[in-house]
């Protein structure tokens, strides 16, 4: 019979991870809202919202992560989770946001990608609680997977790219990922390489 092996015991690396990976759970367990400054940070604090997302408005060409002195602004006013937006790819983005402190990074497709081809490596992010875990968008379960093996901790199932607010694409992508999860659970072990194919 197989055991669980208890977390202390776990190298410090799958550790870290694992913390991640819980640390997501909790966090997908209720509202997470996107506000703009320090006053909309305090309300959706008072409304008590699981955690916020500080983004800036985009006004046209390239759209970056946010200023870093409004995150310490917003982290100094607010006691709950802070999620901030690097761009796909941008590593130093990424470190900022690190260094700063925030709660999660998003690596976002909402912002101008930096990087067409590759992801953040999220594992050299690996010690946690100070590393903080990352989210990642997905339309479908390869990328989801491909970005759970970059070391994403958690994964939003999305619709578009393009902040469109039609949610029908979203509601297709969720219905086909976990569509693919029960047939991936339901079959035969040796037919698992073929379908991940």
């Amino acid at each position: 019979m197989d055991q669980l092996v208890p977390l202390a015991l776990l190298p410090s690396f799958l550790n870290s991870y694992a913390n991640k990976i819980m640390a997501g759970q909790r966090l997908g367990r209720g509202v997470i809202l996107e506000v703009f400054n320090v006053g909309q940070a305090v309300m959706a604090q008072d409304a008590r919202v699981n955690a916020i997302t500080i983004s800036e408005p985009i006004s046209g060409g390239i759209s970056r992560m946010t200023d870093p002195s409004l995150i310490k602004k917003i982290k100094r006013a607010v006691k709950i989770p802070i999620v901030a937006r690097a761009r796909v790819g941008h590593y130093v983005e990424a470190q900022i946001l690190d260094e700063i402190g925030v709660d999660f990074i998003d690596e976002s497709e909402v912002l101008s990608i930096a990087d067409g081809q590759n992801f953040i490596d999220k594992h050299q992010f690996n010690s946690f609680p100070s590393s903080p875990p990352f989210i990642c968008g997905a339309q479908s379960l390869g990328e989801a997977l491909n970005r759970l093996s970059e070391g994403a901790a958690m994964i939003r199932i999305q619709g578009d790219y393009f902040n469109s607010g039609n949610i029908v694409n979203t509601v297709k992508n969720v219905r086909s990922v976990n569509a693919d999860l029960r047939t991936l659970n339901s079959m035969p072990e040796e037919e698992v390489y073929a379908f991940s194919r």
